[in-house]
């Protein structure tokens, strides 16, 4: 056992081998390869297998050598050569070799010149001199005297010796200086060659740009004979052109009888209206940062993912999170509910390591659970003295997605529905974390793994989670793209990742008589009613949403009327109505009024930390959660038929901005009640917003009131709501974005009106300094 055991002390003896020791891992020092570079295929190098001080004077003399190439072909003047040098000088650019003026005629090449001087290598030497090689003091290589020899007035001659380690050093620190000096030339020389041709290019633009005549004029006239039309065309396309204007323009009604109308026996006549039936709103009010593409303002973080995270995870913290997730469907599963919670317990208990969950998974819904579950009902629970404010549950979901990364990176290439599920949970974790950038390529990773897995074949019978997967994919990759709002060319919709499968079915509710006898526990069937079944209606209106907004978007893409586009969306309306028909009862009427009575979701006793679900606020908060997306498909398809800047005439305007305030408000009411909740979908003010700002564009005092106030209060509730707290889903960004854009409005507005009450034809008064309509606004409120 002796022999044994010193065998391998002597094999583990040594230092870390350098990969483990760059990362910070823990090295098992065995030969030739540690343990952690032989699973991953990688070459393992010792320090006693480090290249010699020899080694790395070659080396710097090659990267020498290719230096003076690369400046050689960098050299466009003939009279400017490089100075001759001995053998000892690493070679290259004369500091005068460029005389030439900055003038725009001289082009890039000119400017290069003049910036190749500041990134000269011809000034110092690869050696150290011989008096500080035979002093063993620092040279700074510095010709054709080093600093220290000058300043002693040694004779400073520079010769081939072995170098030692502080000569290398110093080296190859000047050579990075130099190269660093030459990449920023470069940067500079390319940028100002971008931009050249960015303003060439816009200057061609112009020139080439077709000029647009404009549109022809007419009129109608009313005489005793009829309705006359006034035009000013001089030519048969003029008179083609001005007939399509009137039939996009002007809409005949039915024959309308005399004697129906006045009770006469007059003939009937045709009646052209004066107005059109339809008044459609350029859709303009959906780009704004109130509107819902706001993607590019609401997705820049604020900081750069860590590479590392000083916290230990151990067993016992994965288990106790585990079980959380499980325990707390208001912080998991009513996020995404792609994991069968009794098989994954099942297989997370089984002793035979061949059939648990895969690590990268288990750490996936570790790093979920902490962010929410953790951070909501275990850590903010603690005494005030024990700091619970702070936002511990991110730290420790950024540490197990850190460690979900590397164990995703192992099995990239190993296709299976657990690193699927894997892959989407730790999208969703980084976006909850506030790092938007990375969200893109784990959803990639685990649409990637869908398809070789055949979840996206036709024909193919799935499970019930392969297909909540897969349309979950899509949800989350749909909404990604409308608030960008972009289509990419897609008139089906804004998403390609739509899955060929049926959707997911609706479950049947359990029966009641399981958890309304006193004393009973409901069951996990029911909790499942309600996660489930909120998933498959939010996934139906995504649909529905997803084919108005590509509508909407193609249509401020193309910049003209589509002549079907009304239509198509009044029956995209209907289409709208009959989904909340055929929801039940229980799942068409929002909650609005238990106020009084309204507990969390989920709750537990300080003494036994168990969790339990408050079912009549949890199914409460779910029909909630499924009307307010029902509200905000209600506002794009009603919104594009509500005028901007003018009050609506027609009745069927006046009846969209009617449904578009119901919507707006119940969003409103849902959002507050949830203000306290685990999750506050607070997207939903971005919809209730385009309505506000429509109100703010009328004349009318009383809907600006109306519109002022409505956004004001949709800030304040934001603030006061949990997300916003603890800043889940990027909250703060987004409440920061609509606030800057709230405060612009009334900031136009208010200057408008310092214009409009000049009445005496004198200049207009400033308004205040330091004047802030915001801050004011929510004062006077």
């Amino acid at each position: 056992m002796s022999d044994s055991t010193s065998s391998d002390k002597q094999l583990n003896m040594g230092a870390a081998c350098f990969r483990c020791r760059g990362f910070r891992h823990a090295c098992d020092r065995r030969k030739p390869s540690c343990s952690r570079c032989y699973r991953r295929g990688i070459c393992c190098v010792y320090p006693e297998a480090a290249p010699t001080l020899k080694n790395l004077q070659q080396a710097t003399e090659t990267l020498g050598d290719r230096i003076q190439k690369f400046s050689d072909k960098l050299k466009t003047d003939d009279t400017s050569q490089p100075p001759s040098a001995p053998d000892s000088v690493m070679s290259t650019f004369s500091d005068n070799d460029d005389q030439d003026t900055m003038s725009e005629k001289n082009g890039p090449k000119k400017r290069l010149r003049a910036y190749s001087k500041v990134a000269s290598t011809s000034s110092f030497s690869v050696y150290p001199c011989t008096k500080c090689y035979k002093d063993l003091q620092q040279c700074d290589l510095t010709l054709p005297n080093c600093s220290r020899c000058e300043a002693n007035n040694f004779e400073c001659t520079f010769k081939k010796n072995e170098p030692k380690a502080n000569h290398v050093s110093q080296v190859l620190t000047t050579m990075n200086k130099v190269m660093d000096q030459w990449q920023d030339s470069i940067d500079r020389v390319a940028r100002e060659f971008a931009q050249k041709t960015r303003e060439l290019s816009s200057k061609a633009n112009c020139m080439l740009k077709p000029i647009i005549p404009p549109p022809t004029a007419w009129r109608i006239n009313s005489t005793k004979k009829g309705l006359s039309i006034e035009s000013n065309v001089n030519s048969y396309h003029d008179l083609s052109t001005m007939v399509d204007q009137v039939k996009q323009t002007v809409t005949m009604t039915p024959k309308i009888e005399n004697n129906e109308r006045k009770g006469s026996t007059a003939p009937s006549t045709p009646h052209l209206m004066d107005e059109p039936m339809i008044e459609f709103d350029d859709t303009s009010s959906i780009h704004t940062a109130s509107g819902f593409a706001i993607w590019d303002q609401w997705s820049h973080s604020t900081h750069a993912m860590p590479q590392d995270y000083p916290i230990d995870i151990s067993q016992e913290l994965t288990d106790n999170l585990v079980e959380l997730y499980f325990r707390t469907p208001c912080c998991s599963s009513i996020r995404l509910p792609i994991i069968d919670a009794t098989d994954f317990l099942l297989r997370y208990r089984d002793p035979d390591p061949a059939k648990r969950p895969s690590t990268v998974l288990i750490y996936a819904v570790c790093a979920m659970s902490a962010r929410n579950a953790f951070q909501l009902h275990v850590w903010s629970k603690r005494p005030s003295f024990g700091a619970p404010q702070y936002n511990m549950g991110k730290a420790l979901s950024v540490a197990y997605c850190l460690r979900g990364r590397e164990q995703l990176a192992d099995c990239f290439d190993e296709a299976t529905f657990d690193h699927c599920q894997a892959a989407f949970l730790l999208s969703y974790c980084n976006y909850q974390n506030g790092y938007p950038s990375v969200i893109y390529f784990y959803e990639w990773i685990a649409y990637t793994m869908a398809l070789q897995l055949g979840l996206y074949d036709e024909g193919r019978a799935l499970t019930r989670y392969e297909t909540m997967l897969v349309w979950c994919i899509y949800y989350c990759n749909a909404w990604y793209k409308s608030l960008q709002g972009s289509n990419n060319g897609n008139a089906n919709g804004v998403s390609q990742c739509k899955p060929k499968c049926a959707l997911p079915s609706v479950l049947d509710r359990p029966d009641q008589s399981l958890f309304e006898r006193e004393g009973v526990e409901p069951n996990e069937s029911v909790v499942d009613y309600y996660v489930w079944n909120t998933w498959v209606y939010l996934i139906k209106l995504q649909v529905l949403r997803d084919q108005s907004i590509a509508k909407l978007v193609s249509y401020q893409m193309n910049g003209r009327l589509d002549a079907n586009l009304p239509q198509d969306l009044l029956g995209m309306q209907e289409t709208l109505k009959e989904f909340h028909q055929s929801l039940s009862t229980e799942w068409q009427s929002p909650h609005l009024d238990d106020t009084d009575n309204k507990h969390q979701a989920c709750s537990s006793t300080d003494s036994s930390e168990t969790y339990h679900v408050d079912l009549k606020s949890f199914s409460q908060y779910c029909i909630n959660f499924v009307s307010l997306h029902y509200s905000i498909n209600q506002i794009i398809l009603y919104q594009a038929f509500v005028p901007m800047g003018r009050l609506p005439s027609s009745p069927i305007s006046i009846q969209c901005l009617e449904t578009c305030l119901n919507a707006a408000s119940n969003i409103s009411q849902i959002s507050e009640l949830m203000v306290q909740d685990c999750h506050v979908p607070l997207v939903g003010f971005l919809f209730a917003s385009i309505i506000y700002r429509k109100l703010l564009s009328y004349s009318n005092e009383h809907y600006y009131e109306l519109g002022k106030f409505a956004l004001l209060r949709s800030v304040e509730t934001s603030k006061a709501s949990i997300n916003f707290k603890y800043d889940f889903e990027m909250a703060r960004t987004l409440v920061c974005v609509m606030e800057r854009d709230i405060q612009s409005v009334i900031l136009r507005r208010s200057s408008s009106c310092f214009i409009d009450s000049s009445v005496d034809g004198s200049p207009s008064p400033s308004p205040p300094p330091n004047y802030n309509p915001l801050s004011q606004a929510i004062k006077e409120w």
